[in-house]
């Protein structure tokens, strides 16, 4: 089945052409030794190993060959590294015992390795009592001193190789225990992880396909500082007589042996010495290689990288001679060329942008919008990278400036929006101590004049209650509120230029609005020019007074927003204005739709009087809360209340709402994401209808959740979150089959995937990439394929069209009425784009602040709504014609 045809590769996903000879297709072996740091690495530690293994061949002499009248000799052509108190050849010793000290620092770190990762994925993914209690034993070994610890086991096993083994073993499993636990509570929130739970993979499997991969960065970090420690750990133990006994030969032993004759024989304890520091350094040097070649996304970077230095002369930076700018003009960018390794994604772009103006740039993912700006202002900075042309900011070069340069010039005469506050703020600093950064430190304000400058911007930003905001971090705020610091952060030294990227593409419609509305407000008061980037042209229609579309790094139009909307002259201009989802065009695009639906009046999914309730840390006077009963100091959140809903089989009931309504929530309980337990209470119930039975989702068990796992599915909001890193397409793909064995055997499996690919209108080339090989389209088709895997009957799409360009968003929506027609699937779809939610939905819910207010037939509920509320979000959308906020 084709459905549509998929958009083209993204030219900034992959920066390198898979056709592209001796750049996609080198290996990781390949890639690392072109790290020339690495292959030094790896050159020690091949002569190391050579050393362990054919010792006997390479010495001159036996390790214990006493020579006593040439004892204490210095360096000869006979001794190249002279000879200790007892005439034995210090090469030959340095040589026989590279076998010893190899030995135990491999063996003792595999054991550190083996235990501690285990111990620290487990605890870190179970959490509750589990990881206390693993935590609070690593903690313990951990409080002793590594090398009294190793002692102390060492007393008790006795003196000897074996037991260094051991003993440097068990003191270093703390380490990899809570390096692996740190990086494992970050993976466990992952989207990917999510989505492996939600399709009913097992807790092991998730650990070793999922967590460990993308923890092994930090852990292979750890195990080759480990493997260095371990070399220093044996030669202390045999330092101190503890470790390898005489008269067997260890650098460590040697390095004891020599420090009676530090001043009258140096070379007794200088050549060990520097076995030990060559050997540790490789280990880093190597660890260091591997760790970048075993990450995909490092990969791509390294083949870029390799090609520049092959293929790309970059350009530097020359003295151009000064030209004619306007008097007005804030930003005047001319002939902007921009790429990353062999790929040149900006071709050559110029455009202006005038004082009080708003300049409004458009396209798809992939374009080169974002890529122009942050280039022609100064802020873009990667490998292989190369930026030419010219960018004058007033009568100021950007294009080659020095860092000192721009760093006076970001804040003070630009500043920045980008789309996700929730990362661009520093969740360790409070508001305050984030406002006042950029005032106390390029216009010289002291404390208390900064702290009543952050203040008054609150206050132009309409931040409620400024006062008490100012002592709360980022997580404290919703995303409008979060939106809205970030433009006061960005307003804080007056910039002549505001840079807003994708400022509103998180936000439902109503804070969007809000956003929107705000910005022209503070534009008409300071007079500053506005560059706002983005991929909806509702959003342009509303902010800009021009507009330049782009595609492919080149402009392809540049006009007065009016005009454009009123006659696109470029089919790529019409394309994007045709793929806007509106109200008034539902009508037209349903008609008919809704009469191939395979239906059932039997509701597929019902909710009773769900609700969902955390307790957590804080006042009980903010919010919907109370106190929790029993628990000072402590708050009761309903996140949903009293929820009601029902969607017949083959129907789509649309969830539409602002942030924090409870909309994810209620699909978190379904998908068995939101359980009760570790402070949260889950009441209600939530009855499935799969396979002929009727399933209860609340606290489901055994073999039910089994079968809900396979029949009910779910696709995330953001495709590239909800895709593991370290896995390929097919490995994607494949997951869900492999968990509920649906299929058989290599073969078997590579031709359902293919199959599954092309339900999405992908091809089998695709088995291979990874997700930064592929388009934001893509990769969501891909996420749908994955969800289509394990033939549910129930589809969840949570905010899974909201972060796609316009076109992107109307070929997947497409594709998804496709699917449904053919396969009878009943969708839930969560949104907050009203216009989206109206063009697939049969019935619509309206959620506020956790609970349904209105619930009906969409073209009734979208259309002629009964309640205030859905009024205002209606009101919210942008308009169809442009309308300067």
């Amino acid at each position: 089945m084709t459905l549509t045809a998929p958009e083209p590769l993204d030219p900034s996903a992959s920066t390198v052409d898979p056709a592209e000879p001796g750049t996609a297709t080198d290996s990781a072996w390949r890639l690392l030794l072109r790290n020339r740091a690495s292959v030094a690495g790896l050159v020690i530690i091949a002569i190391v190993v050579v050393a362990a293994v054919f010792g006997p061949l390479i010495a001159p002499y036996g390790a214990n060959e006493i020579d006593v009248p040439n004892a204490l000799q210095a360096p000869t052509w006979s001794h190249l590294f002279g000879t200790d108190d007892l005439g034995r050849d210090v090469f030959s010793r340095v040589v026989l015992a590279a076998s010893v000290s190899l030995r135990v620092a491999v063996i003792a770190v595999a054991i550190s390795l083996t235990v501690g990762v285990i111990l620290g994925m487990v605890a870190g993914f179970a959490g509750g009592v589990l990881d206390t209690a693993l935590m609070r034993i690593v903690d313990v070994v951990f409080s002793f001193p590594v090398l009294l610890l190793a002692l102390a086991i060492v007393a008790v096993l006795g003196p000897g190789v074996t037991s260094a083994m051991i003993a440097i073993g068990i003191v270093y499993i703390p380490i990899f225990a809570r390096v692996a636990r740190a990086d494992t509570l970050r993976v466990r929130q992952t989207q990917y992880v999510q989505s492996a739970r939600t399709m009913g993979v097992r807790t092991s499997r998730i650990l070793f396909s999922h967590v460990l991969p993308n923890i092994s960065g930090p852990v292979i970090v750890q195990t080759s500082i480990s493997l260095a420690f371990a070399i220093l750990s044996e030669a202390a133990l045999s330092f101190l007589g503890l470790g390898v006994q005489p008269p067997d030969p260890s650098w460590g032993r040697m390095l004891f042996d020599a420090q009676g004759f530090i001043t009258t024989a140096w070379w007794m304890g200088v050549f060990p010495g520097l076995a030990i520091l060559f050997t540790v350094f490789a280990f880093n040097l190597v660890g260091d290689g591997v760790r970048d070649v075993l990450d995909p996304r490092q990969r791509t970077l390294l083949r870029n990288r390799g090609y520049d230095r092959r293929s790309v002369a970059v350009a530097t930076v020359t003295p151009r001679p000064a030209r004619a700018v306007s008097d007005d003009s804030v930003l005047d960018v001319e002939n902007l060329v921009v790429g990353v390794g062999p790929r040149e994604i900006v071709h050559g772009i110029s455009f202006t942008v005038a004082r009080g103006e708003t300049l409004g740039i458009v396209g798809d993912s992939g374009s080169g919008k974002s890529l122009s700006v942050l280039s022609a202002t100064g802020l873009f900075d990667a490998p292989s990278a190369y930026v030419r042309g010219s960018a004058l900011l007033g009568r100021t070069e950007i294009v080659g400036a020095t860092p000192s340069t721009l760093r006076a010039l970001h804040g003070t005469r630009v500043g920045f929006v980008f789309q996700d506050p929730s990362s661009s703020l520093n969740p360790l600093l409070t508001i305050e101590q984030q406002l006042v950064e950029g005032p106390r430190r390029h216009l010289g304000l002291n404390r208390a004049e900064a702290r009543e400058r952050a203040l008054q911007l609150l206050r132009d930003v309409n931040l409620p209650d400024p006062e008490s905001r100012l002592g709360a971090y980022p997580h404290q705020l919703s995303g409008g509120q979060r939106q809205r610091v970030m433009i006061a952060i960005a307003l804080a030294c007056d910039p002549e230029l505001l840079i807003a990227d994708e400022a509103t593409t998180a936000l439902d419609v109503t804070t969007q609005a809000q956003i929107i509305d705000l910005v022209a407000d503070l534009q008409r008061k300071r007079g500053m020019a506005v560059v706002w980037i983005s991929h909806d042209l509702g959003v342009i229609g509303r902010i800009a007074d021009r507009v330049m579309v782009m595609r492919s790094g080149r402009i392809v139009e540049s006009r007065d927003v009016a005009a454009l909307f009123d006659d696109p002259q470029d089919p790529y201009s019409k394309k994007l204005l045709d793929s806007r989802p509106l109200l008034s065009k539902v009508e037209e695009r349903d008609a008919g739709a809704g009469l191939t639906k395979q239906t059932d009046e039997k509701p597929a999914l019902q909710a009773h009087g769900l609700g969902v309730e955390y307790v957590v840390r804080g006042p009980t006077n903010t919010g919907p809360a109370r106190s929790a009963p029993g628990a000072p100091g402590r708050r009761v959140v309903h996140a949903i209340e009293g929820v009601d809903l029902q969607v017949a089989r083959g129907r789509t009931l649309g969830i539409v709402g602002e942030s924090g309504s409870g909309k994810s929530t209620v699909a978190g309980v379904v998908t068995g994401l939101i359980e009760s337990g570790q402070g949260t209470t889950v009441t209600g119930s939530v009855t499935v209808s799969v396979d002929g039975r009727e399933v209860e989702a609340v606290g489901v068990r055994g073999t039910d959740e089994a079968l809900l796992r396979r029949r009910v599915a779910m696709v995330f909001q953001d495709p590239t979150a909800s895709l593991d890193p370290r896995m390929t397409v097919a490995s994607s793909i494949t997951e869900p089959l492999r968990a509920h064995g649906l299929v058989s055997g290599r073969d078997e499996m590579r031709g359902r995937a293919e199959q599954l690919l092309a339900d999405v209108s992908l091809d089998s080339s695709f088995l291979g990439r990874y997700p930064h090989e592929m388009s934001g389209g893509q990769r969501q088709r891909v996420c749908i394929a994955r969800a289509l895997a394990s033939e549910p009957e129930i589809l969840i799409l949570d905010e899974s069209t909201a972060s796609l360009d316009v076109s992107v968003q109307a070929g997947v929506l497409d594709l998804l009425s496709g699917l449904q027609q053919e396969k009878g699937l009943t969708f839930l779809f969560i949104a907050h784009d009203l216009a989206v939610v109206e063009q697939i939905s049969d019935t619509v819910a309206v959620m506020q602040n956790g609970k349904v207010v209105e619930t009906g037939p969409a073209s009734r509920i979208l259309h002629d709504p009964e309640t205030d509320y859905t009024r205002s979000l209606l009101a919210a959308i942008p308009p169809e014609v442009p309308q300067r906020a």
